[in-house]
């Protein structure tokens, strides 16, 4: 096989805000197949594999020197997909991502098989370690929303990803409905099928959804591009409004309201690392096991 060149930025190389914007941006123009290399972006980090010369595909990519090797880019992939490097060690959503930034791989391209030994090797890892997030990002939530008051509430999620619906699966207690806002109701209808209390909605049919209730928002997109981000705005400040946890990886509301906090806010990145304080020894151990057993599947 070819040598394997990567390139990486992430929270050790930029701020989390840069690296939110790079990301939110990708996410509203996405790449095209690639039969060059491999392009994974997440709110945490955006990475590049090739096997041969290539110009990274963004900007806070160049410039960085790139590392070579077979076994050094499983293996980095493999601790990527473990959620061993994540910001919530052991968080559940990196895994499919980074299987889904090689679907954009062309049929045959050689860094398959890289990703399918390092899928294989993330899946060891995990099950060897326990590396599951104890508090994951679909649990903020849970944590940030004032739980004192007894009347049933409803929770209005804006967004149709495997993140949003986590949370309309599973809202904090005390929600006894759930609508989620998006701009393809249709088929986020079809991926929520089953879970009764779920309503989904355009924008322009989020108040008669509400039917005068007050609610409290989680914001769990990157689409905010065009015309929506100001359809989302209007939903998380109307008169009906209360609280917003802010999980996007931009501010959505930049004029911060009262109520509002976001997911690299000071006090919510201190819950995260309290949170999952536990879990630092096993994402050490798991990166080591990767390390030392990455020749078993290459």
């Amino acid at each position: 096989m070819q040598p394997i060149a990567y390139v990486y930025a992430d929270d050790t190389t930029h701020s989390l805000a840069e690296l939110g914007a790079a990301h939110q941006g990708l996410c509203a123009s996405p790449p095209e197949t690639s039969d060059i290399g491999l392009l994974l972006h997440t709110c945490q980090r955006i990475e590049w594999y090739a096997v041969a010369e290539a110009v990274p595909p963004t900007v806070e990519l160049l410039d960085r020197s790139s590392v070579c090797g077979q076994r050094a880019a499983l293996v980095r992939l493999a601790q990527i997909a473990a959620g061993s490097l994540s910001l919530i060690a052991g968080e559940r959503f990196i895994y499919r991502q980074v299987r889904e930034a090689a679907s954009r791989l062309m049929p045959g391209h050689p860094l398959h098989g890289v990703v399918r030994d390092a899928l294989i090797l993330a899946t060891r890892a995990r099950q060897e370690f326990g590396l599951y997030a104890q508090v994951d990002y679909s649990d903020l939530p849970h944590i940030l929303f004032d739980r004192r008051e007894a009347e049933p509430r409803t929770l209005l999620v804006v967004g149709g990803g495997m993140l949003a619906r986590a949370i309309a699966a599973a809202p904090p207690p005390g929600y006894d409905h759930v609508v989620m806002m998006t701009r393809g109701p249709r088929k986020l209808r079809r991926l929520v099928e089953g879970l009764g209390t779920v309503t989904v909605v355009r924008q322009s049919s989020l108040n008669r959804a509400m039917d005068g209730r007050s609610y409290d928002t989680v914001i769990a997109t990157t689409n905010l591009h065009g015309d929506y981000q100001q359809q989302v705005r209007a939903a998380a400040t109307g008169p009906h409004a209360r609280d917003v946890v802010d999980l996007c990886c931009t501010l959505a509301l930049p004029e911060r309201p009262t109520g509002y906090r976001h997911l690299y806010d000071p006090d919510v990145l201190r819950v995260l690392a309290e949170a999952n304080r536990s879990m630092a020894d096993r994402a050490l151990q798991a990166r080591e096991w990767i390390a030392q057993n990455v020749e078993v599947t290459v």
